[in-house]
């Protein structure tokens, strides 16, 4: 027998390595103020925030019977776009990325975040060179990213058991479950501890617990 460890990580980009909730709330509050519609507070936002995004919109009180989702669905990436430089990585997303780089293992990205943004933002932080691929969706309407994660497992070769997905949302584990891969949820980000504990994934409340559940919990045997 010998012992198969986890040697991928695929990494959810907001909330997850982007500390970036405010700034999604404001934006929100913004589009939700024009239609006199009521404020969000963080606490609320964590409560309702889910995916697809045309869910959350009609649960903060958008109507679209008398407005195509698609009208503050751009009015709010034009918004997101005009504040990005005001957006930081969580203090400890650069150091953990470079130690998982030293230690051998192969990071992703893998979000529900449009590609050519994501690539830009990657890029603007300087953070491009942790990855080996960086895998976004092709519109602005955060459907899912379980299609994107398929994809990127089959044309990358990525072994499911030597494989997990980190994020910071129920869809997170959605998408680890669809790809059949493990799944590690942080609780700083877009919902709440009590919201993504409810999956039954293990829950997590800053990077220095990432290695030490990756080097006690994930390591796998194997007879082959």
């Amino acid at each position: 027998m010998q012992k198969r460890r986890i040697r991928n990580i695929i990494w959810d980009w907001n909330g997850t390595l982007l500390n970036d909730m405010v700034i999604c709330i404001e934006c929100m509050n913004t589009l939700l103020k024009k239609r006199s519609l009521p404020q969000l507070s963080s606490d609320h936002y964590r409560d309702v925030f889910t995916f697809p995004v045309r869910d959350y919109f009609l649960q903060i009180g958008f109507d679209f019977t008398t407005e195509d989702f698609e009208i503050p669905a751009v009015e709010f990436v034009d918004l997101y776009n005009s504040k990005y430089e005001d957006v930081c990585l969580f203090p400890e997303a650069r150091g953990t990325l470079h130690h998982f780089k030293n230690q051998g293992f192969n990071q992703y990205i893998l979000s529900a975040q449009e590609k050519s943004l994501l690539i830009k933002l990657i890029r603007f932080y300087e953070i491009e060179k942790y990855f080996s691929a960086i895998t976004g969706i092709s519109d602005n309407f955060a459907e899912s990213k379980i299609e994107a994660g398929k994809k990127m497992m089959e044309e990358l070769g990525l072994a499911p058991g030597e494989t997990v997905m980190i994020g910071d949302t129920v869809h997170d584990y959605e998408v680890s479950e669809a790809l059949g891969i493990s799944c590690l949820l942080i609780s700083h980000g877009h919902q709440s501890a009590a919201r993504i504990g409810m999956t039954g994934a293990p829950v997590i409340d800053s990077y220095f617990e990432i290695e030490e559940y990756l080097n006690h919990n994930m390591n796998r045997v194997s007879r082959t």
